[in-house]
């Protein structure tokens, strides 16, 4: 019994410690600017957040294809993955992807404004099957309780990179050709 409470103090003073390395993991996650295959998040403490995305450009560049996501002031939260299989999940339910590409990435951008509350607004961005090396297409999966999906539509599972840029304020995604 003696040896049975040890334990269990152990784990319970371990515990707090634990929890600081998994919240510590949850805010950054990934390098930026490095190639990479697997999931790049951030998360910005007592920084604003960004007001609202008012552009995406999709352009083919030597070596890679880029997609930018143009905000107009603030830090961005952010996590940037490739997704297990071809089934998206959100607080509707699972759905199959139905867009162009054989393996899909999730791009949720965290504390972003309703589009009516949005100094500027996302008016367009390049829609339909796209005729770049790597990135197929784009689908907004919609907004909710201040996250916002997109889905990357790739031709197949390549290492990409994260940059960020200001004046103004983008997030670059990167796929090699």
């Amino acid at each position: 019994m003696k040896n049975f409470i040890k334990k269990f103090a152990f784990c319970i003073l371990l515990l707090p410690v634990l929890s600081i390395f998994v919240v510590a993991q949850y805010e950054n996650a990934g390098k930026l600017k490095a190639w990479t295959t697997v999931k790049v998040q951030r998360k910005h403490e007592n920084e604003p957040a960004s007001e609202s995305l008012c552009k995406i450009r999709v352009a083919k560049q030597k070596g890679f294809d880029r997609v930018v996501f143009e905000f107009d002031a603030g830090k961005l939260d952010y996590i940037i993955q490739y997704l297990p299989s071809n089934i998206y999940s959100s607080d509707a339910g699972d759905e199959k992807i139905k867009i162009a590409g054989n393996v899909f990435m999730l791009v949720s951008l965290y504390g972003m404004p309703q589009m009516e509350d949005s100094p500027c607004r996302l008016q367009s961005y390049p829609k339909g099957k796209l005729k770049l090396p790597a990135v197929e297409q784009i689908d907004d999966e919609g907004y909710f309780e201040g996250i916002q999906d997109f889905l990357i539509g790739v031709k197949s599972k390549k290492p990409f990179r994260v940059q960020k840029l200001t004046n103004p304020s983008r997030l670059l995604i990167d796929f090699k050709h």
